[in-house]
């Protein structure tokens, strides 16, 4: 039975994608970037979802501290750990930079496709890799 902890953490971040991509692609497609939901997202994400994978990664260390088996996914899930550490960095840095833009008149996220849906596709791979995880897991 999965931890009440690891299914909510699972569920939420189905919503924070969603989130994520509508502040994304809505200041792309040319409306005024949505600073207050991203700023929510990134409270939300580091307050919940980062402060999950500390006590997922705290769990693992002692169990293997102990003498416990090492799980068979615990490379998967560091590759994983890495990833989501990155592009919740990567949302902060380009919320910022969105913000700064449009105070400036200006489209950060239009401005530069490349970076855009380069993160989104990151964003994809954490959240997949993380759903991915959890099923292994507890499914």
């Amino acid at each position: 039975m999965a931890p009440a902890f690891s299914t909510f953490s699972a569920i939420a971040e189905i919503f924070v994608t969603a989130a994520v991509f509508y502040v994304v692609l809505r200041s792309y497609r040319g409306h005024p970037f949505a600073w207050k939901l991203a700023t929510a997202v990134i409270v939300f994400e580091f307050s919940v979802n980062m402060m999950y994978m500390i006590f997922r990664m705290r769990e693992q260390s002692a169990g293997i501290a102990e003498g416990g088996p090492r799980s068979p996914y615990a490379p998967f899930m560091a590759a994983h750990g890495a990833l989501s550490l990155l592009v919740f960095i990567l949302f902060v840095v380009f919320a910022y930079l969105a913000y700064a833009a449009m105070r400036r008149n200006q489209n950060f996220y239009r401005e530069h496709p490349g970076i855009t849906f380069g993160f989104l596709a990151l964003w994809m791979l954490s959240v997949g890799s993380g759903e991915a995880l959890y099923l292994l897991r507890y499914g």
